[in-house]
């Protein structure tokens, strides 16, 4: 009997034991399920906020204005429009008004060229590519635009008077000529999954 008495003896101090080590690999498990679920919140804020994570080169710049050009050029406003940053963060300011929409500025460009001829050749020429902050992957494109465009004059009439004579009207052709429009830009780029992209376009 005082065996028996001994032995249940036992059992009963070592449930509590038994029962605090449970209770403590449960609370580690949790905890450390806890901390992986914080690292990775943390993680995935840094992703979609900070642009030092999707580094680029500034070659990379270059290739986003080749395509522009190409774009352009072509007569597609679409794949010029590619160079944006499609979010909230894009603005696309001139001495006229300050556009806050990707969708905005394709809207403003699709009517103010309606077609290729309209579009004419656009050329950039680049006179700086810099790096603005290279840690979060800020660079700055400072340059000038041109585009060419093709333009008929329209007919103009003359009418030649000598006395009381009235000489008839003489209509001179249409002669094609050209149009040049130009003016300055800086262009700050930001990181993104799909590469450098503008956020900020001064134009002027």
């Amino acid at each position: 009997m005082a065996m028996e008495k001994k032995s249940s003896e036992n059992k009963m101090q070592k449930r509590p034991i038994l029962l605090a080590l449970i209770v403590g690999c449960c609370v580690a498990i949790a905890s450390n399920w806890h901390r992986n679920e914080i690292k990775e919140a943390v993680e995935q804020a840094k992703t979609e906020n900070n642009n030092g994570l999707f580094p680029y080169t500034l070659n990379e710049v270059q290739r986003v204005l080749d395509d522009q050009l190409l774009g352009w050029n072509n007569g597609n406003i679409d794949q010029f429009m590619e160079g944006y940053i499609k979010d909230s963060s894009v603005r696309f300011i001139t001495n006229k008004k300050v556009k806050t929409s990707w969708q905005e500025i394709t809207d403003s460009y699709k009517k103010g060229y309606p077609n290729k001829d309209a579009m004419g050749k656009l050329t950039f020429h680049r006179d700086e590519i810099r790096w603005v902050d290279k840690s979060k992957a800020i660079a700055q494109v400072i340059g000038r635009w041109q585009v060419i465009q093709k333009h008929r004059e329209p007919a103009s009439k003359e009418s030649l008077n000598a006395g009381t004579q009235t000489k008839p009207n003489i209509q001179k052709k249409n002669t094609p000529t050209q149009d040049t429009l130009s003016g300055r830009f800086s262009l700050i780029f930001v990181g993104t999954p799909k590469g450098p992209k503008i956020q900020i376009d001064h134009t002027w």
